[in-house]
């Protein structure tokens, strides 16, 4: 029995000190007792803490109080580590002095956290310090990382430095209130005034070289850059100048020594700074790397994360999300990823390269984890990121230099190949010159023969010119002149235009001259308006136009003539006759629409040979056709016959006559013809226009039909609309 409860007592005492470690605690931490010659690096389990709840909002009468002690949380670690908690935490050190000196320095060394209360203990007597509850009685310090710097006590460190002010045997309580954004670490330690100066003064002489070496490389590539304008060192120098500005802003040097009293430029610059680097760094390995070259799809990749980085950039500044730290984490893992990669596909380069990043992603890491609480706060965790960046400037440099190297080299043995490749070549251009001109003094002698019977068929040739463009000059100022006659013949647009409403005349011949006319006739009752194509174009159609209009005439004014039909029958007899057609077998013609119009009747009377007369009305087109005859090209009279058709004239209705050359003519995206179905849905589209206007459009259409398939004009065009 004695045996079995002896053992159950050590297992007891085995597993009690085990039990308290798992349980959490609210004992009160230990007293902080300061002695000669003695700094006290970190607080470790001396430091007590509280974390707010959402809806706890306490004042440091409250905290200070005997109720709240149970609270109270000991740390458990070296270093309270709280990670990324935006919430209120408070702090309470409990310190004595036992030492001769007085000048003591409680030191928070993290330069960004956004707020920070500071409470002194109040002083009662020379050897006791009271932890007074009233606020009014405490001295506070206000300060933090969106405050002025000139709010920090210590104005040597970049840290935040509070003086203890205890004298010896003296003691005390102080509390710090604080909240951030940012991760929460308090590496606290508390030293001696002069230990402190020397502290700060060793992280400046740290940072100094850190800042030299970024300077230096960064001087070194813009010369380069200038020197060869390769754009990679362009965006190389871009990067380093964006590390400088986050990592000059996260230690709190540029808010020290540039914008001291602008506390709000912290917040912004950073991140703006880290946007930038994922821009600088993206755009230097896409083109350091060839990234395009050995995968599109890492390229595009990229792309996306420009846009993601943009994003976030709109989202953080305007308090919707903070994502930019994670954009920032997957583009270093990218930038190392890719890196490998083109390693792997065979870039002589990318070795280099990635050992750089390998480097930089490690410190980013190690500060990664001990923001969240996974690694411990040391040297290592705080300034991993400035010697991986640092490290990575370096290997970066020797890259672009070992890449200048490789081009350089690849470019010199291209050079010795184009080299040996142009003497080979001039070589065999000097044979085949010397065969080649063996063989040319041979012909030289056979073209001095040829040229002298040139230059006799030169000169017989030039005094063909001369009488070919004789001859030409001559035929031109015929045609010319033929032209001003058919011009005068043919009737004019004002006496047209006096007879309608509204009216247009689309008149293009192919030639000077044409082979369409059109024929205007007015006595006191009637009007006659003809739209005519004869067989051909240039000169031989304007002879057919001019007999065409002169036996209209004849037909109207002097055999008094009313009825179209009766018009086109003389009409076609007349030509069959005077072109002696029956004897000669000529097949020359005309094609015509011909309307008579009749207000005092309000009618239209048309005939037609082949032609049409269209009329439309509120975009409902009605064509009138013509016989199937044309007028003249037959040997014979008998069976020919043309018919009248009678039109009720209507104000609101736009009528049109037309040739066969606008339809006929050839362009569009297919040089095809134009068509006349194609030219119906146009009169019908624009016929409620101005008839001067629907005349421009016509003529616009014809031109940019033409200009598409670069089509010449293939033959005389005429349209004439008309409303009565």
């Amino acid at each position: 029995m004695k045996f079995y409860l002896s053992s159950f007592y050590k297992i007891f005492l085995f597993f009690l000190p085990i039990f308290f470690c798992c349980v959490p605690t609210t004992i009160f931490a230990q007293t902080i007792v300061l002695e000669d010659e003695k700094e006290i690096s970190s607080l470790a389990s001396s430091l007590s803490y509280y974390v707010e709840g959402q809806n706890e909002n306490y004042t440091i009468q409250e905290v200070s109080s005997q109720s709240f002690n149970q609270k109270w949380l000991q740390n458990p670690a070296e270093h309270l580590n709280l990670g990324y908690n935006s919430k209120v935490i408070w702090l309470k050190i409990e310190i004595e002095n036992q030492s001769k000196q007085e000048d003591w320095n409680l030191i928070l060394d993290l330069p960004y956290i956004d707020s920070i209360y500071f409470y002194e203990p109040v002083i009662k007597s020379d050897t006791k310090v009271e932890n007074n509850t009233s606020n009014s009685k405490r001295k506070i310090i206000q300060t933090g990382w969106h405050y002025p710097y000139n709010t920090r006590t210590n104005l040597e460190s970049n840290g935040f430095v509070f003086p203890l002010y205890l004298s010896q045997n003296q003691s005390g309580i102080y509390y710090l209130r604080t909240q951030s954004t940012n991760p929460v670490l308090f590496p606290i330690s508390i030293t001696k005034q002069k230990q402190a100066i020397q502290q700060s003064q060793d992280n400046h002489i740290g940072y100094g070289i850190y800042f030299g070496i970024l300077l230096v490389i960064c001087l070194y590539n813009l010369i380069i850059f200038i020197m060869v304008r390769d754009i990679s060192y362009l965006y190389y120098v871009a990067s380093i100048v964006f590390t400088f500005l986050i990592f000059g802003g996260v230690s709190g040097y540029l808010f020290k020594y540039i914008y001291p009293n602008y506390p709000e430029v912290n917040v912004y610059l950073v991140r703006l700074a880290m946007i930038g680097i994922v821009y600088a760094t993206g755009l230097f390995v896409l083109k350091f790397l060839e990234v395009k070259k050995y995968s599109v799809l890492f390229y595009r990749y990229f792309l996306f994360i420009f846009v993601l980085a943009f994003v976030a950039l709109i989202l953080d500044f305007s308090g919707y999300s903070s994502s930019i730290n994670n954009i920032v984490k997957l583009h270093s893992f990218s930038l190392l990823v890719v890196g490998i990669y083109c390693w792997v596909k065979g870039n002589k380069v990318a070795y280099i390269y990635t050992f750089a990043w390998i480097g930089y992603t490690t410190g980013g890491l190690m500060i990664t984890l001990r923001n969240s609480g996974s690694l411990p706060i040391n040297f290592w965790t705080t300034h991993g990121a400035e010697i991986g960046s640092a490290l990575e400037v370096v290997l970066l440099s020797i890259a672009l230099a070992e890449r200048y190297r490789i081009m350089k080299r690849e470019k010199e043995i291209a050079t010795k190949k184009a080299l040996a490749l142009e003497q080979r070549t001039t070589q065999e251009l000097e044979e085949k010159v010397n065969e080649r001109t063996l063989k040319l003094n041979e012909s030289n002698e056979e073209l001095a023969q040829i040229n002298e019977e040139l230059s006799i068929n030169i000169e017989t040739v030039e005094k063909q010119k001369t009488e070919i463009e004789s001859k030409n000059q001559d035929i031109t100022a015929s045609i010319n002149y033929a032209k001003r006659i058919q011009d005068a013949i043919l009737p004019s647009q004002s006496s047209i235009q006096s007879a309608f409403t509204d009216s247009f005349t689309l008149y293009l011949p192919k030639d000077v001259v044409s082979g369409d006319f059109y024929f205007f006739f007015k006595n006191p009752k009637h009007i006659f308006l003809a739209v005519a194509d004869c067989t051909g174009h240039g000169v031989p159609g304007s002879l057919m136009a001019m007999i065409g209009t002169n036996l209209l005439r004849e037909s109207i004014v002097e055999k008094q003539m009313i009825l179209p039909s009766e018009i086109l029958m003389n009409l076609h007899e007349e030509i069959v006759s005077t072109l002696k057609q029956k004897e000669t077998g000529n097949r020359d013609g005309m094609d015509i629409s011909l309307c008579v119009i009749n207000k005092m009747e309000n009618k239209i009377y048309f005939s037609g040979a082949k032609n049409p007369l269209i009329s439309i009305k509120n975009e409902e087109i009605t064509e009138h056709k013509g016989s199937r005859f044309s007028i003249g090209g037959s040997i014979k009279t008998e069976g020919i016959n043309f018919e009248d058709k009678i039109i009720e004239i209507d104000n609101q209705t736009s009528y049109y006559m037309y040739s066969d050359g606008y339809q006929d003519q050839f362009g569009g995206e297919s040089n095809k013809k134009f068509m006349r179905k194609n030219l119906k849905n146009l009169l019908q589209t624009i016929h409620k226009l101005p008839f001067q206007e629907q005349n421009n459009i016509l003529e616009t259409t014809l031109s940019k039909w033409k200009e598409i398939a670069q089509a010449p004009q293939i033959d005389d065009i005429l349209v004439m609309g008309f409303k009565i």
